[in-house]
């Protein structure tokens, strides 16, 4: 799950309907916005901002300190090249891929009619260096594809280990955000770390990438729910394996939003394979709906803000906490209006429709939760405490808290900064520790 940094938080503001400019000025407006940044031209920047963000950064200092975020953890802006232009409620929408000295990001800048600057977003980062592939001993990988031959097929990869089988296997589910097979994120792939150490250790599974990553193009009308995300790929990958005599039983694994939605998705793998399905791990995650995640998060960047900037910030996120009593009073329609701290209403409440803790009970199946220490998107206090709270005592559950891991699974030296700085350390690996307590609670089963 992505934390909401200030730049993000600052930008959650209404756009007002106005017909765009030109799509070819669009392009060259966003890229002449990156580089008046990335040569401290702030007050500019500022200037040709709309009112509304404007009012947003308080003066030219305000976008400074947002672009001073960026860079901090992303090193100076390299290179850039637009990806993508579109247009939506009057807006002109830029997409561009920009080489920072540290890692790859991709931006997303919104223009008004008049082509002033009215948002500025981080869609997606990642570190060019994750880490070191060569050493394949000990499994076998193959590629795979889900739905093959249509529309949205999508690329996978089907890791065994070696001997023989039949092997338990593991259905990878993403957290938030678009990503790939290997869930990359800033120096880390915890899906390809996981899938490699279970592998040597007997456990098959099956990643690939995240329908938002593969599709995005068919993810953007507004009743798009967390089954159109997440469910559906994931019956569609149990089913491969239940359908491959290699593979015995079948076990969920999902790490933060995947694993805040475990049950829920367990419960669809299980009407496709039947009694295939033996379990569920579920790391990083939490029992409470995806927008009180939000809010804590939002909470802990309030903490780093002072004066002015915080007391507007502030107003931001209680407006949105106020939001959430009156959506169940709307329509579909209307809810597909409405945003939830940046995210679709309509997919919220689908999201939340379904009580995470009651649909475990329901399902029955044991499940493996484990969380670290130093994780600061699902604080332990959400994640692995909320779910012992939540569940029933006699409830087959097995806790472990891994004190020195982050959020992407990886033990962390030191102190945690709370920022992506914490990720990106290019030998940073998923815990050992973690892998080999899996491969135990699976292969004991």
């Amino acid at each position: 799950m992505r934390r909401v940094l200030t730049f993000l938080l600052i930008f959650s503001v209404l756009l007002i309907p106005m017909p765009a400019f030109a799509e070819e000025d669009a392009g060259a407006w966003a890229l002449g916005v990156l580089d008046q940044l990335a040569n401290g031209d702030f007050e500019t920047v500022y200037e040709n901002s709309d009112v509304a963000m404007q009012d947003a950064l308080g003066s030219a200092d305000g976008m400074a300190s947002v672009w001073a975020q960026l860079t901090n953890m992303l090193g100076a802006l390299e290179d850039t090249q637009v990806v993508e232009t579109g247009e939506q409620s009057g807006y002109r929408l830029v997409s561009v891929q920009c080489a920072f000295a540290n890692a790859d990001a991709l931006l997303a800048l919104a223009f008004d009619a008049q082509g002033h600057l009215s948002s500025l977003g981080l869609t997606s980062m990642t570190a060019r260096n994750t880490g070191d592939e060569a050493d394949a001993d000990g499994y076998i990988e193959e590629a795979v594809v889900l739905r093959a031959g249509q529309d949205d097929a999508t690329n996978g990869l089907l890791t065994l280990p070696e001997g023989e089988s039949p092997f338990p296997a593991v259905v990878m589910v993403h957290g938030s955000g678009a990503s790939d097979l290997n869930e990359t994120a800033y120096a880390n792939a915890p899906f390809r770390d996981l899938a490699h150490g279970l592998a040597r250790l007997g456990v098959a599974s099956i990643r690939y990438d995240k329908y938002t990553y593969a599709h995005p193009e068919m993810c953007m009308d507004a009743d798009f729910t967390v089954d159109d995300e997440y469910t559906r790929d994931a019956v569609e990958a149990a089913a491969l394996l239940a359908k491959d005599a290699r593979i015995g039983d079948i076990y969920l694994l999902g790490h933060s939003q995947g694993a805040m939605l475990g049950p829920r998705i367990m419960g669809a793998i299980r009407e496709e394979v039947g009694d295939r399905l033996q379990g569920g791990v579920l790391l990083a995650g939490s029992p409470l709906p995806m927008w009180e995640i939000q809010y804590h998060q939002n909470l802990e960047v309030l903490s780093t803000l002072t004066g002015d900037v915080l007391e507007e910030n502030r107003a931001l996120v209680e407006a949105e906490v106020e939001k959430v009593d009156t959506l169940a009073g709307l329509s579909d329609a209307e809810l597909q209006k409405q945003t939830l701290f940046g995210i679709n209403a309509y997919y919220q409440m689908d999201e939340m429709r379904v009580d995470t803790v009651q649909t475990a009970v329901s399902i029955g199946l044991p499940l493996f939760i484990a969380q670290g220490g130093k994780d600061w998107q699902v604080r332990p206090v959400d994640g692995i405490e909320a779910w012992q709270e939540e569940l029933p005592e006699e409830f087959d559950a097995t806790y472990k808290l891994y004190q020195n891991m982050n959020h992407m699974l990886a033990d962390l030296e030191g102190e945690m900064t709370g920022t992506a700085a914490d990720y990106m350390d290019a030998d940073a690996h998923v815990s050992e520790t973690l892998i080999g307590d899996i491969a135990a609670w699976i292969n004991e089963r």
